[in-house]
């Protein structure tokens, strides 16, 4: 199991435990306070100056990267980290979650000036309890007089929502502000998304799921629609087989790849129990 499950879920997976949405959490001031920082800083930079600082570390001496990268993840790890999570645990954690909001993606604001991509979703951000987080968002975000960033939804509406974004390709990663207390659901890709940009510099900004993809053989009838789905390079296929396959050491676990098949040849098992995945976090 990752890291947070030792540390924060008892051995078990940490993003299932409640106390982790928990109001009092939220309440605290420090993490308060570090949410309406992260907002107004990074609704406030481009993309491409995120970018370019990591180019700068990718660029210089491995020793020099691997120091950085080193201070940098522990540092993410205690203030904002994630981890990959397939629909049906998210469907445990909306059950958890006193409330659902979906609000606009700061990433795609950084990197495409999109005000109304609204991919994320809040967990417990309630905006009655919250005026002076929203008042940032309103900052952030306004794209009218009565433009509204907190748009309530139920267990059902986010995840039909979460559906969808899974056709269109996109991963679910469930985020900690101020670790363990977790506050939103965002859906990634390698081409918007700054968690994956981090991913293209060798960067870790989040776990992998506590899963893996396999193939049933048998069951797979060559068709490679969910090739095209696979965010991580994980997916491909034999010409000699006329069959898919996964590759355990690429493979995130997060399951999108199953949303394209009509077979249902394609399964989640889990990553403790697969000798070559095990350990790959």
């Amino acid at each position: 199991m990752c890291e947070f499950c030792h540390q924060h879920g008892e051995g078990k997976k940490w993003y299932l435990k409640a106390e982790h949405y928990s109001e009092e959490l939220l309440n605290d001031l420090n993490r308060r306070h570090f949410i309406r920082e992260f907002l107004q800083k990074y609704g406030n930079e481009t993309g491409a100056k995120f970018e370019q600082d990591f180019q700068k570390a990718f660029q210089g001496p491995a020793w020099l990267k691997k120091l950085i990268y080193h201070f940098q993840e522990r540092r993410q790890r205690r203030d904002h980290f994630g981890q990959v999570v397939p629909l049906e645990d998210l469907a445990q954690v909306m059950d958890l979650a006193s409330s659902i909001v979906r609000v606009p993606c700061i990433c795609r604001k950084m990197n495409k000036g999109r005000l109304d991509a609204e991919y994320c979703f809040g967990l417990g951000l309630d905006a009655e309890k919250l005026l002076d987080i929203q008042e940032v968002f309103l900052e952030t975000f306004r794209r009218g007089p009565e433009d509204a960033p907190f748009d309530r939804l139920s267990k059902e509406e986010a995840l039909d929502l979460l559906r969808a974004f899974e056709k269109q390709g996109l991963i679910h990663t469930i985020w900690t502000f101020k670790t363990p207390f977790i506050g939103g659901i965002c859906n990634c890709d390698r081409a918007d998304c700054l968690a994956m940009l981090c991913y293209r510099y060798d960067f870790k900004s989040f776990f992998r799921a506590e899963y893996v993809a396999e193939v049933s053989g048998d069951a797979c009838i060559g068709c490679r629609e969910c090739l095209a789905l696979c965010q991580f390079g994980a997916m491909g296929f034999s010409v000699m087989d006329q069959k898919t396959f996964i590759d355990p050491v690429r493979c995130y676990g997060c399951g999108i790849c199953r949303s394209a098949c009509e077979m249902e040849a394609i399964q989640l098992t889990p990553r403790q129990d697969h000798p070559l995945a095990c350990n790959l976090w």
